[in-house]
């Protein structure tokens, strides 16, 4: 049996792959997935589609930079300040908005799986220890935070998802445990203590995938969390301006004075508030429609 056969037939892979497969006969969760993948998709081919480069001043056949033009069949949703166009920055901006979430939610899910899986079933002071670190965690404020150790790192694009995903795998670690401490005392899991099972094979073979519906709804939320932090970081100017990123575009609209020009300020806006709320909903379909969606724990965690 190969590699791929093998991944294909573990627990973690099918049962993910069968609660998505139930979730897609949805038609609201569909409309989540749908719309996560044209983000993705978008992300990858947005610069190659850009008409104009997101940093090219544009001119007039006078020679005038067109500075905040007004959306036409040139240019469909105007231009900035600068002259460049809004459109091709939005398709720009897709990327590192991609970028964020993908990256933000894997460092917030690998951190918190990790700290959870490992306190909830070693416990003892090794669970103290990983308590009181997450405790910490909790009471460091997010904003605050970002702006000391961006300021100490150099600003920059992913020093900002670093600091994000540093602080928010809080949540995911504590609900995590809670899980594990009521996995680890069913009979299956002390059967295979008794047969003498490495705590590395239990761990990987009956604990990860017990709790994997769990890790990908945090993972779902960790990408939308990130996604909307990062824009508000970019917003008062704590990640690297010169990214297009959708956030540092609303942000360029407000230090121009023109929000009220909705071609600038409210695409970047739609765009952020529906990917966010997309994997928010996908992951909380994730959770309902395979059968553990007992409660908001994970959301209220989260905050």
């Amino acid at each position: 049996m190969n590699v791929i056969t093998r991944i294909r037939r573990s627990y973690v892979v099918s049962s993910v792959t069968g609660a998505l497969s139930i979730m897609l006969e949805d038609r609201a969760t569909m409309f989540y997935f749908s719309f996560l993948i044209f983000i993705l998709v978008l992300g990858a081919v947005g610069p190659m589609l850009a008409p104009y480069d997101a940093s090219e001043t544009l001119y007039s056949e006078e020679g005038d930079v067109l500075r905040n033009e007004a959306p036409s069949m040139e240019h469909p949703l105007g231009t900035n300040n600068l002259g460049q166009d809004l459109f091709s920055r939005m398709l720009v901006g897709a990327q590192p908005t991609a970028i964020t979430g993908i990256l933000g939610g894997t460092i917030i899910i690998s951190i918190g799986l990790t700290v959870g899986i490992t306190a909830g079933y070693m416990g003892g002071r090794i669970d103290d220890v990983l308590m009181r670190m997450t405790d910490i965690a909790y009471g460091v404020p997010l904003i605050p935070t970002a702006i000391v150790i961006v300021a100490l790192m150099g600003i920059g694009f992913f020093e900002s998802i670093l600091v994000i995903g540093l602080i928010l795998w809080r949540g995911s670690a504590r609900v995590i445990r809670s899980q594990v401490l009521q996995i680890k005392e069913r009979p299956f899991i002390l059967d295979c203590k008794v047969s003498g099972a490495s705590t590395p094979r239990i761990l990987l073979k009956h604990i990860l995938p017990n709790v994997a519906t769990m890790a990908v709804l945090f993972f779902a939320l960790g990408v939308g969390y990130s996604i909307i932090i990062q824009a508000g970081l970019a917003f008062i100017g704590v990640t690297d301006p010169f990214v297009p990123s959708w956030g540092v575009i609303i942000r360029n609209a407000y230090n121009a004075g023109r929000m009220g020009n909705w071609w600038w300020s409210i695409p970047p806006g739609i765009g952020i508030s529906m990917t966010v709320l997309c994997t928010f909903m996908f992951g909380r379909s994730y959770e309902r429609l395979s059968g553990q969606a007992e409660d908001d724990e994970a959301f209220t965690a989260m905050g």
